[in-house]
Formats: structure tokens, C-alpha cells, sequence
């Protein structure tokens, strides 16, 4: 009867093992649960939180609106929808369409109430097309044995969050400002939590890096976070940006292939705001150029910025490089990112895509994407240049997944990670994650069973509780490991920088990013990781020197030179 009691009784919170929490945020109560942490540890959880109106009928395509405030208590303990998707990335989920519009919600894992703990707010990847914030893409558990409150969110995805006719009437990055309006939900709400607003690191990967990256990046992001992580990912990579126009060519595409009047911006709006969401969703799936490539259709652009709308992003990264939030950052890769594209190209024995062959010098450039940013005269150079680098026989065969796969982790994510470090002004830490796991995301991306080593997301698995996509827990020498990596994320979250590695090692602290001729990295192979001089200057200096960003310049250089002549038009 006490228990009940003081259930009915306390207005902000209370938590007893016989008694559900009650927080009250500015938007009125939720209800959430108790739950475990892999050490035993009871937190709370709050799921399924709205911080945005659910962007349906004439919100479709517009930047999210503030969440009305609700009169009832809301309740917290549920999975929230996740965003409309069809998986590009795991081969036993192609043709399968899930998730729902009304999904702009995120949830909040807290090991308790009182006091000011830092806050980390983890943005999904997922190619800006699929993936969630949700227990279906990592549980919570392992962070919730240290005083840090987890934040993660859902965001539009594909179609529905990055078509842009790069105007004013569709001006895209609809994905990118739901996570800004997550974030300004977490500045308002998460002190009820036991949060400090005053300390919330955004951390992500894949896509997520890029996302943290563009934060750091656009005007509308600052003052909301004060440290940053972007794990195999950063938006100084080609795939992150488009090639100015070509957003606003493929939104036309999408209003062909609809039946849409594509005559105005407005009239691509109208039409496809009448659609369904799954026909939405079929599209994006016929937009590939060979096979499901290129891997990423829709992400970020940039706006024009005027008076009148100021815009996420302003300024293309790739060659107008600004920052906005100066804060430490985190910058890493794993040591095989490229089998997130070869586990798909082989089997156990041969190669299966003998396009790779015969077509080599048309489908590299697609794969990876630097056919829009290259002069056509270029690209036939720079064919030529990865084949004497990577392929020296010029000819790829059955046991080559290795070579496919350093050239496409050098040119997809090693050469933009070490990019963006060598362009940001605020502390950067570099890492190179190389711990050889019992579970690899590999076997989702593909059907290769040769060892492809650490790929494209592998770190995850120690980060966020995959149980339920493998069938089993980590065995105790990749638990022991999965609780450094814990540590070393929240450590720097909750220290002040430069971050500590247990410590010391060896008398040395993680020394910041100077230059890429001689900076140290934090070399991750065990849980005791080593300071190690890099070793990428000679990858680095090969792909900066590639006229892989002619096209794009020449652009810049005519859109300068002839801005009144209203000559911003390109090929495509």
C-alpha cells in the first residue's frame, strides 16, 4: 500500500521495483520502465518520445514542427515506428518495405534521475536510407553501466528525408533538421532526465559520422552540442554531398517515374505529396545506375542561403569547407571499411560480378561516385591510376577481395576521415579501429564467406547490444573489449579533452591530430591500444592528388564567375 501510495502521490518521479518512473517534461508526463544493464545495473527507459508533429499529408517535405505539448501521460515503454525504408544495405532485406511516416521519436536510457550527467546523442548510419534509433539497431545496455544518459533518434530517411529540387519549395535536408530538432528537444528536456544540456556529445557512424560532421558544420546546429565522434563517416566525403544539380535531377527523376508533372517545383510537391508512402519508397529502388549502386541516392545539399532562409548547410564541404561548432572531435575508421561493397562481389571461391571485368573503367567510377564529380577526360585517368595502385595484375580475379577492398575503404572513407580532420580548427583525435570480433556485419552485406576483416560498422557490435541479430551474446574475451570501448567513449564524453586511455599509455596521453605527414592515431586492436604514428600519408597524398573533384571545381569557378548570368545549369 506505500508503494501505491507514493505512486499516486509524486509528480515528477518515482522509481521502486514495484513502481513505474513518471518524469515531467516541458511537454507533460511519460511514463517509461526499469531495465538492465549488462552488468545488472537497473536504468531507466523512455521510448517512443515524439519531438516533432509527424511530417504526413502537407508536412511531407516540409522542415519538422515543434510537438504540441499532451495532457495525459504519455507511455514510454514502446518501440517507436521506425522511418520508412528498404533496406539497401543487408542482401535478406531487399525487397522488403517497413516503417511508417509518423516516426520522428526518440528515446532516452538513464541510470538515474538526479544530478547533471553528461549526455551522448547517437545518430544512426544507415546511408541516410535506412536504419533506426531503436533497440532493432543495437540495444542500450552496455552504456548504461556508466553515469552517461543515451540519447538515440529516428530521422526521415531516403526519398522522405533528402529530396531536394534545390530551391526554396523543396529545399531537402529534411532528415538532417529532424535531428536538430531532436537536439533542441534534448536542450530543453533532458535535465528532468538527470542530464547536463551544457555537455551532450553527438556521436554517430557511417551516414551518423557524416550527420555529426554537418552539425559541426551548419549554423542551425550551434550551441547544441560541445563534443563530437564520426566513425566511418564524415561530410567531407563524396558520398555525403552531392554534385550541386544533381538532387534536384533525380527529384525530377522521381516525379517522371510517378506520373508527376514535372514542370515546376511546386507541381513535383503537390503530386507527391498525394502518393502512398511505399510507392515513395519503390522509387528510390529504380534509381540505381548498376545493381543497387550507387549505394547512396539521397543525402545532404546544400541550400540557398538568403536572407529570407538561412539554411541547414550553406556552403558545399568538398570545397567550401566552414565550420560552425569548434568543439573536440573524435575521428576514426576501421581497418577493412570496403567490405561493405565486396562481401556482395564474391563467394567462397570466385568472383561473382564479372562486370567488374569486362566493364571495369564504368562501374568503379559509379560504386564510387566519383563519375559526377570528375571531368569525363579525367576519369578515364583516374581509372587508370587505382588500376596500377590496387589491381597491378589490370585484371580483377577470384582472390582479389582484398585489393577490392582496400581500394574502396581508401577512396570511400579513410582518404574524407583524414580530410576532414586536416580541415576542422578544433581538437581532433584520430583512430583506427582493427579489433578482430567472432561477429562481423559482413555476413548482412553479402554472401562472400572469405575473410574480408574489420569492415564498415564492425565497432557497433562492441558498442550497442546486437544479441538479437546474431542469436548470442559476446563471449568474455569480446565482452572484456566491448567494455574498453564503452570506456573510452564515455570517457570522452565526460572529460574534459584531451581524452584519457585508461589513463596512460605508456606515459602518453592521445595526442590531437597536428598534419596528416605526421600525426599519431590511436591504433584500437585489444583493449590495450596503442599510440602509433599513422601510417596513411602515402594513401592520403595518392587520392588528394587525383583530379577526382575537377568537374566540381570547374562548376564553382563558372558559378562564381557568372553568378548574374543565372549559367548555374549542369549536365548530369
Amino acid at each position: 500500500m506505500k508503494n501505491m501510495f507514493l505512486c499516486a502521490i509524486l509528480i515528477l518521479l518515482f522509481v521502486s521495483s514495484n513502481c513505474e518512473p513518471i518524469i515531467n517534461t516541458k511537454n507533460g508526463l511519460l511514463k517509461g520502465r526499469i531495465a538492465k544493464s549488462r552488468n545488472g545495473r537497473n536504468f531507466y527507459s523512455f521510448t517512443g518520445i515524439p519531438y516533432a508533429m509527424p511530417p504526413i499529408n502537407e508536412l511531407r517535405f516540409e522542415a519538422p514542427i515543434k510537438i504540441d505539448s499532451w495532457n495525459e501521460t504519455l507511455d514510454a515503454t514502446r518501440e517507436a515506428n521506425v522511418c520508412v525504408q528498404k533496406n539497401v544495405f543487408f542482401v535478406s532485406e531487399n525487397n522488403k518495405i517497413i516503417g511508417s511516416e509518423d516516426c520522428l521519436y526518440l528515446n532516452v536510457y538513464t541510470p538515474k534521475i538526479n544530478g547533471k550527467m553528461p549526455v551522448m546523442f547517437w545518430i544512426h548510419g544507415g546511408g541516410f536510407s535506412v536504419g533506426s534509433g531503436g533497440s532493432s539497431s543495437g540495444g542500450p545496455q552496455y552504456f548504461m553501466d556508466k553515469d552517461i544518459i543515451l540519447v538515440s533518434i529516428n530521422y526521415r530517411l531516403g526519398i522522405f528525408g533528402f529530396l531536394s529540387s534545390e530551391d526554396n519549395v523543396i529545399p531537402g535536408n529534411f532528415g538532417l533538421k529532424d535531428q536538430v530538432m531532436a537536439l533542441k528537444w534534448v536542450k530543453n528536456n533532458i535535465e528532468y532526465f538527470g542530464g547536463d544540456p551544457n555537455s551532450v556529445t553527438i556521436f554517430g557512424e557511417s551516414a551518423g559520422g557524416a550527420s555529426v560532421g554537418y552539425h559541426m558544420l551548419s549554423p542551425m546546429s550551434k550551441g547544441l552540442f560541445h563534443k563530437a565522434i564520426l566513425q566511418s563517416g564524415t561530410s567531407a566525403c563524396r558520398w555525403a554531398t552531392p554534385f550541386p544539380g544533381l538532387s534536384r535531377h533525380r527529384t525530377q527523376a522521381v516525379a517522371v517515374i510517378a506520373g508527376c508533372n514535372e514542370d515546376t517545383s511546386e507541381e513535383i510537391l503537390e503530386c507527391l505529396r498525394s502518393l502512398s508512402a511505399n510507392d515513395i519508397a519503390e522509387i528510390f529502388y529504380k534509381l540505381f545506375e548498376w545493381k543497387t549502386h550507387p549505394i547512396i541516392l539521397f543525402s545532404p545539399v546544400v541550400e540557398k542561403c538568403d536572407i529570407d532562409n538561412k539554411g541547414f548547410l550553406c556552403h558545399h564541404p568538398l570545397i567550401e569547407f566552414k565550420q560552425e561548432s569548434h568543439v573536440p572531435a573524435i575521428i576514426g575508421i576501421n581497418s577493412a571499411e570496403g567490405g561493405l561493397f565486396v562481401s556482395r562481389f564474391f563467394n567462397k571461391t570466385s568472383l561473382l560480378e564479372p562486370e567488374l571485368i569486362t566493364d571495369f573503367h564504368r562501374i568503379i567510377p559509379k560504386i564510387m561516385i566519383y563519375n559526377r564529380f570528375a571531368m569525363s577526360e579525367d576519369i578515364i585517368h583516374i581509372n587508370e591510376r587505382l588500376m596500377d595502385k590496387y589491381i597491378p595484375a589490370r585484371k580483377i580475379e577470384d582472390h582479389m577481395h582484398a585489393n577490392l577492398s582496400d581500394l574502396f575503404g581508401d577512396g570511400s572513407f579513410l582518404y574524407c576521415a583524414i580530410d576532414m580532420s586536416e580541415k576542422l580548427t578544433s581538437p581532433v583525435y584520430f583512430y583506427l579501429y582493427d579489433y578482430s570480433s567472432e561477429f562481423t556485419l559482413n555476413k548482412f552485406y553479402g554472401n562472400c564467406e572469405k575473410p574480408l576483416g574489420v569492415s564498415h560498422g564492425d565497432e557497433l557490435i562492441k558498442l550497442f547490444n546486437y544479441k538479437d541479430l546474431f542469436g548470442r551474446d559476446l563471449n568474455e574475451e569480446n565482452k572484456e573489449f566491448s567494455r574498453f570501448m564503452i570506456n573510452l567513449w564515455s570517457n570522452f564524453a565526460t572529460s574534459s579533452e584531451p581524452p584519457t586511455i585508461n589513463g596512460l599509455i605508456n606515459g602518453q596521453l592521445w595526442p590531437a591530430y597536428t598534419s596528416v605527414e605526421n600525426f599519431q592515431l590511436l591504433y584500437i586492436n585489444s583493449s590495450k591500444p596503442q599510440i602509433k604514428k599513422n601510417s596513411f600519408n602515402e594513401k592520403y597524398q595518392f587520392w588528394n592528388n587525383l583530379p577526382i573533384l575537377s568537374r566540381l571545381h570547374k562548376f564553382i569557378a563558372r558559378k562564381n564567375t557568372d553568378f548574374n548570368k543565372g549559367s548555374n545549369k549542369v549536365e548530369l
